[in-house]
């Protein structure tokens, strides 16, 4: 009775690590948070090379290892919540420009964004500690100025929001690759 229990509960954690396998491919996460972090410290030229090769890299990865499993509308809905995501930061960041205030709006925008998103992009899986410590990260830089920790000015939140990005992307893309199992090649 033990082992069908497990083998059960194996079949539930798999089907729904599928079907949030869009949200899971960390990899892409990572290297846009990388990407982010080098922008806010001072080096955009390298931040779109990073976010765009860590794009192509990390779908290439996830594609040739677990094969296509994305459905067309988990596919668009995702594409719809970053592009949503993404215009409230900007709005953030601009407000952190334009208003000097000694707390930062855009990090808190985006604890906001991940928390929303989570309902949506993990409504299979559920999040883990890690995506709560994100969450943390960004609520916490929002005070930097307060703290005198605000050098960079508004792009302190770019930072912090590049450091989310990456403690989120490898906490799924570590609970993707050890939950299914590769794609067999020929």
């Amino acid at each position: 009775m033990t082992n069908q229990l497990k083998a059960h509960e194996e079949v539930r954690r798999v089907a729904a690590v599928a079907a949030d396998y869009t949200q899971l491919q960390g990899l892409i996460n990572v290297t846009t948070g990388l990407g982010l972090v080098l922008w806010g410290i001072g080096h955009p030229e390298w931040s779109g090379v990073v976010i765009a090769v860590g794009v192509v890299v990390g779908t290439t990865y996830y594609r040739h290892r677990f094969g296509r499993a994305v459905g067309r509308g988990s596919l668009l809905s995702s594409l719809g919540a970053t592009l949503a995501a993404f215009v409230v930061c900007m709005v953030g960041y601009v407000v952190d420009g334009l208003t000097g205030w000694p707390v930062l709006v855009l990090p808190l925008l985006a604890a906001a964004c991940f928390a929303v998103g989570y309902r949506i992009g993990y409504r299979h899986v559920g999040v883990t500690p890690a995506h709560w410590l994100a969450v943390g990260v960004l609520l916490l830089s929002a005070f930097a100025p307060l703290l005198g920790l605000g050098a960079l000015g508004p792009r302190t939140g770019v930072v912090a929001l590049g450091v989310a990005m990456a403690i989120i992307g490898l906490a799924d893309h570590v609970r993707l690759v050890t939950t299914m199992k590769a794609v067999p090649r020929d």
